[in-house]
């Protein structure tokens, strides 16, 4: 384990859009702690964070999708209270609590919103601080990551050039005033990773950065709790690390009543991340204990599951769309066709 301590140089940092993006769910207890990051970088110098214009009009081009998402979580189901019951003598509280609960909720994703709109949250004030200055996007730039994408080099997908516009600008601006020029990169897109280990650096992403930077290495981390943790361990996102550990419990949960109880505490904690939903998709479809589980409890396991995983679908490929649907079929089937 590399520390900070025993680092002389500051690190060169890039941080995915999507792991930014996610600090839209992040709990103020984490919020908190990810403000030492900002310490870190602008006033301790520590590290040199790279950002990208380019990653600034995406962030921005998403920011809003995200939030909506995360408000749309919020539901409450009105309680169905027939009037042949009114004589209980707790039938009108009962009533009285439910319409007050339903207000409340309302009241909140307004208050959400507003907030959202005129971007309030402690999220978009460390967001700002970081992108203050961001990388020019140039047209050399535009014209090699294009080449990029024609020749099939990562990282990236066919038709998109975002991830080749980053990969290209840290090619050219990362340096060091060392023999070795490092970079880190905290993300959880396939396409940075290698295909024989998923926590390593796509092999020829370092091949390239090792001949143009000399020495270099490129070090991947799929989540900013994996970079605290070999850097600035006094950093700890305690939620995440719980999110974390639930989905890995449920992976090899040995009975119903254990996948059931936490997939109950996983949804009390919140909205995932894409990362932790690909890895909730593993847990859930690959442990008999939870998608059969679900035939007997379906709204505390499959609800309770598609609650999280649903913001993240469109990242799932055809054929692991289909997977989850054949394991629990009700609740993805009925909300996919609610939204066509």
């Amino acid at each position: 384990m590399t520390t900070r301590n025993q680092q002389e140089q500051p690190i060169n940092l890039f941080i995915d859009t999507n792991i930014l993006l996610g600090f839209y769910r992040f709990t103020q207890d984490d919020i908190e702690q990810l403000s030492k990051l900002e310490d870190i970088i602008v006033k301790t110098k520590k590290i040199n964070l790279y950002v990208t214009e380019q990653q600034v009009d995406e962030f921005y081009r998403n920011r809003d999708t995200v939030i909506k998402s995360s408000i749309d979580t919020m539901k409450v189901e009105k309680p169905i209270l027939p009037k042949t019951f009114s004589e209980h003598s707790d039938y009108a509280a009962a009533v009285r609590e439910a319409r007050d609960l339903v207000s409340k909720i309302a009241k909140i994703k307004q208050d959400i919103l507003k907030q959202a709109q005129k971007e309030n949250f402690k999220a978009d004030a460390i967001v700002k601080n970081l992108f203050k200055s961001p990388i020019e996007t140039t047209q050399e730039i535009i014209d090699r990551a294009k080449r990029r994408m024609d020749i099939g080099n990562p990282p990236g997908k066919k038709g998109s050039l975002g991830d080749a516009i980053n990969w290209e600008i840290l090619l050219d601006s990362v340096t060091s005033t060392e023999m070795i020029t490092e970079v880190h990169i905290i993300s959880d897109d396939v396409d940075y990773r290698s295909a024989l280990d998923e926590y390593k650096i796509n092999p020829f992403l370092n091949k390239e950065w090792n001949t143009k930077k000399s020495l270099g290495e490129v070090h991947l981390y799929r989540s900013l709790n994996s970079f605290f943790s070999q850097h600035f361990p006094d950093i700890a996102l305690v939620d995440e690390a719980i999110k974390d550990g639930l989905i890995e419990q449920l992976r090899t949960a040995g009975s119903f009543d254990t996948a059931r109880a936490l997939i109950k505490q996983l949804q009390k904690l919140g909205n995932i991340s894409e990362g932790q939903a690909k890895e909730l998709f593993k847990s859930a479809t690959t442990n008999d204990q939870v998608y059969n589980a679900h035939i007997y409890s379906p709204t505390i396991v499959g609800d309770a599951l598609w609650d999280l995983i649903a913001p993240h679908w469109k990242s799932f490929s055809d054929e692991e769309q289909e997977v989850w649907i054949s394991n629990f079929p009700d609740e993805a089937m009925r909300n996919i066709q609610d939204e066509s």
